[in-house]
């Protein structure tokens, strides 16, 4: 039994075959499109949340630096060398450099 879209010559089944296939390859660009953009998204979230603990974790250290260690190296050592020690450390310039391995 032939449906009446065969028959009719006023259609081109090819092209209308053709035509569906490429609105379906647009439709499946899109989403893969979309698919990415959502991991980006997430990918930039996770981003900022290792930035902010990384901060955090520095903050940490260089508190921990500027006292506990400070204070280790005043018991250990005299002089210049304890006061250097102790001016470096507990200095801004003593900070360390955490980045964050996702970009």
């Amino acid at each position: 039994m032939m449906n009446s879209y065969q028959t009719n010559p006023y259609l081109n089944m090819a092209a209308l075959d053709q035509g569906l296939s490429e609105v379906q390859k647009a439709q499946e660009r899109q989403a893969i499109l979309c698919i990415l953009n959502a991991k980006k998204a997430k990918i930039k979230a996770r981003h900022v949340k290792v930035t902010a603990q990384l901060k955090a974790q520095k903050k940490k250290m260089s508190e921990f630096a500027a006292k506990t260690v400070t204070a280790n190296f005043k018991a250990g050592l005299t002089g210049k060398a304890a006061q250097a020690a102790e001016q470096l450390l507990s200095s801004n310039k003593f900070e360390p450099n955490l980045k964050s391995p996702i970009k």
